[in-house]
């Protein structure tokens, strides 16, 4: 098998995971939003998962009005208050085996928490039993160390969840749900849009050993996400921040050497700042081309070209983004 065969096929699969996930989720997820009313959300996961415990965050506060705070899962026995009543868990995992996901849910589960919801690629795991409801992901077995198609399909629950919560309201969401429908077309359509232009953007940053992606709002988590894709896969140190939170001290680290990729939706200003210093700029949106969404959707076509971007820069380098290292796939 050639190096990185894994990852792209898995990359290449997401938009028929995404889809198989909306399509074939919709009991469980309406039992979860039927738990969910009422209470305040805790949402957890670690590394990638817990990039999508944010996206969920803010696709529930906008699209359901839903109170939610995300924590890391190593973060939760620190974090969450001692009365833990009328409140649910959201829990994501793709292997439903992660020992802090595991944890944590112990720890809530000791300290009065009444419902577990949760996210996860596999059932029978052990966060499968230990949920009152399961939200399984229809992404098919994923080999590759590094999490895609498992991400942008937690992604895909997420948006669900924030729409069916929303109309327990007695909201109608038709054209959303619509537009949540479209996504899949979406994101087969950026890969084949960005996949070129990516190519040239790994040669471009392939001896570059830091660098910076910025993202905003929606897309703050997506830059986390594909920062860590860069780091798992091609040994460079990126580093993801809320966009005007960089001019706060880290674009101290700017110059002609460090690339910044900035997730374009109206960060002129923040594109300005850093060209003052010469770095190398990458617009995802803008020179790198993707589908124009949905907002609250976009992360799940955002990410697309950054995980093709540590696909290619790995490979460039001379390693396999399939098997990193020092990663395994379950933290346990």
């Amino acid at each position: 098998m050639m190096r990185g065969e894994r990852t792209r096929r898995e990359i290449l699969e997401q938009p028929d995971a995404f889809a198989k996930t909306l399509s074939s989720t919709e009991e469980e997820v309406k039992r979860a939003a039927d738990a969910i009313k009422g209470r305040f959300i805790y949402a957890t996961g670690s590394g990638t998962s817990f990039h999508a415990a944010l996206v969920l965050q803010r696709a529930m506060s906008k699209i359901a009005s839903e109170r939610v705070i995300s924590i890391a899962a190593s973060e939760i026995p620190y974090w969450l208050p001692d009365d833990l009543k009328e409140t649910v868990l959201l829990a994501f995992s793709q292997s439903g085996e992660s020992k802090d996901v595991l944890i944590a849910v112990d720890f809530y589960r000791r300290h009065g928490g009444e419902v577990v919801v949760s996210v996860t690629n596999t059932e029978g795991s052990t966060l499968d039993r230990l949920s009152d409801i399961t939200i399984i992901t229809r992404a098919g077995k994923e080999e590759s160390i590094a999490a895609t198609k498992t991400y942008t399909s937690q992604l895909a629950a997420s948006f669900l969840l924030s729409i069916c919560t929303a109309e327990r309201k007695r909201c109608c969401l038709d054209d959303l749900r619509e537009e949540l429908r479209k996504i899949p077309e979406a994101m087969r359509n950026t890969i084949e849009m960005c996949q070129k232009r990516v190519i040239e953007v790994a040669e471009e940053i392939k001896d570059r050993d830091i660098g910076f992606i910025l993202g905003s709002g929606s897309n703050y988590p997506t830059a986390l996400e594909g920062a860590l894709k860069l780091r798992e896969t091609s040994n460079l140190h990126y580093e993801g921040f809320a966009a005007r939170e960089f001019l706060h001290g880290p674009i101290q680290l700017v110059s002609r050497h460090t690339p910044v990729i900035i997730i374009s939706n109206g960060l002129q200003e923040v594109i300005d700042r850093v060209k003052v210093y010469e770095a190398p700029v990458i617009e995802i949106g803008g020179d790198v081309p993707v589908i124009k969404v949905r907002d609250e959707f976009s992360p799940a076509v955002n990410i697309i070209p950054l995980q093709l971007l540590a696909y290619n820069t790995s490979l460039l380098r001379g390693l396999d983004p399939d098997s990193p290292e020092k990663l395994s796939k379950v933290v346990r």
